[in-house]
């Protein structure tokens, strides 16, 4: 393993530079474009959250409760993960209004998202440089600038999976107890976030796992590191084995999903509930919707997607590139050509600058096509850096899987925090292309 580069002024002063930038970029969009954060955004990249009702559930009775798909009824619910309606509640209980307070919550989370990948890029790459320019890149994109107004997950989940990619880095390459298990919480909140997201923490705890053979006491990391991970899905994974009687670790809707990506009807993104149940013939309607186990309900979707996917293989297949293409550009882009909602002024509903209005699709588009190309170059070039961000290359592999196998959203929600990723990647593909900007490992000890 190389030795990381000592941590001097200049590294300080790269550090503070990028967090005031991403500081600046968010704290002005919402003073700019949402009235001081109390107004809804006109602009949006991920879309409006349709599962409140269970943090207004938790507030009113602290019931985990609400209309869940091919329910009549108000229930017991798991078929969301509760890590961001939960944070919801918590900021709604201790400040008013919540949601100005959440949008300032986002914002302060953007913010310490641009340091965890400035001290990621810098482990990663060994480079106070390429950390410097991929966290600029972070703390100006686009999509998480816009994201930061918007009364979602998509900021709370790109913070996580930073938090998880820097100390999972830090605890490959260095081991340490403390580390190691705020690694394996972490990845477990991430997974608590977003449960499409668990793959990717199993097998990031599991190359953990396999790289602390070659640490010191790396055997009482591991297990440090295990703890974390299991310590923190088990109180949500005994509440739903006590309501749904099966072991189900996050969500019940594994199979929900699965189906909603591989019916007759699917077109890459999510259905609406009324699609949903028109997807659905009548008798089978009526069985899904009489089973009061939501846990069981959803699980009696698994023949039907098995069923869809022997008879129609084409179609499935076709149905993966549309999800595919969706999972990158969104299902808006299919439909339409647009990266972005826009909603229409009113008294809620903030109007944004002209300016911003009349360039914000030239400047998504251009800015999504920059990364996705230079990404995959540096993806390429980083190969002697493979080790040391290894988390990096499994994040790009197994974050975008879940959604592939099942469905997409109609904007960028599924992909917004793997840009941080890609965004590392582009970074270390611009400076290659200035000679001498970037080292090969065998040379980055070597005194310039």
């Amino acid at each position: 393993m190389n030795k990381m580069p000592a941590f001097t002024a200049w590294t300080l002063l790269g550090l503070l530079l990028t967090v005031s930038c991403g500081a600046f970029t968010r704290v002005g969009y919402l003073a700019l474009c949402t009235t001081h954060a109390r107004l809804a955004p006109a602009l949006l990249v991920q879309g409006v959250r349709t599962s409140d009702h269970i943090a207004d559930n938790l507030a009113s009775e602290h019931w985990f409760g609400g209309a869940a798909p091919l329910a009549n009824d108000d229930e017991a619910t798991a078929h969301v993960a509760p890590g961001f309606p939960s944070v919801s509640f918590a900021i709604a209980s201790l400040f008013e209004p919540a949601d100005q307070a959440l949008r300032w919550f986002n914002a302060g989370l953007g913010i310490l998202t641009v340091a965890c990948f400035f001290l990621f890029a810098r482990r990663a790459f060994h480079s106070d440089l390429v950390a410097t320019l991929a966290s600029l890149l972070v703390a100006v994109h686009p999509f998480w600038i816009l994201n930061t107004a918007e009364l979602n997950d998509g900021v709370l989940a790109s913070f996580l999976l930073a938090v998880c990619l820097a100390l999972g880095t830090r605890a490959g390459q260095g081991g340490g107890a403390i580390t190691s298990l705020f690694f394996g919480v972490a990845l477990a909140a991430l997974a608590l976030v977003r449960a499409a997201f668990l793959p990717f923490a199993v097998i990031a705890l599991l190359w953990f796992l396999w790289q602390c053979r070659r640490l010191p006491f790396g055997w009482f990391a591991a297990i440090l590191a295990l703890l974390g991970f299991a310590n923190g899905l088990a109180p949500w994974a005994l509440h739903n084995y006590q309501v749904f009687e099966r072991p189900v670790p996050i969500v019940t809707s594994t199979y929900w999903h699965l189906w909603m990506g591989n019916n007759p009807h699917a077109d890459g993104t999510a259905l609406d509930e009324t699609a949903a149940r028109d997807a659905l013939s009548e008798e089978r309607r009526k069985e899904l919707l009489v089973e009061p186990n939501q846990a069981r309900r959803y699980n009696m979707l698994a023949q039907d997607v098995w069923s869809e996917i022997k008879e129609h293989p084409a179609e499935t297949l076709n149905r993966r590139i549309r999800c595919a293409i969706a999972y990158l550009l969104g299902g808006r882009w299919l439909k339409d050509g647009h990266l972005v909602q826009v909603q229409e002024h009113s008294e809620t509903v903030a109007a944004p600058p002209d300016w911003l209005r009349n360039h914000v699709d030239t400047t998504l588009a251009g800015s999504l096509l920059a990364m996705l190309l230079l990404a995959f170059l540096g993806w390429r070039w980083s190969y002697p850096w493979r080790r040391e961000g290894r988390l990096a290359a499994i994040a790009l592999l197994w974050l975008p899987l879940p959604y592939l196998l099942s469905h997409a959203e109609a904007l960028s929600g599924p992909r917004l925090p793997l840009d941080g990723v890609l965004l590392c990647f582009a970074a270390y593909a611009l400076l290659c292309l200035i000679p001498g900007a970037v080292r090969r490992p065998e040379q980055a000890n070597k005194p310039t």
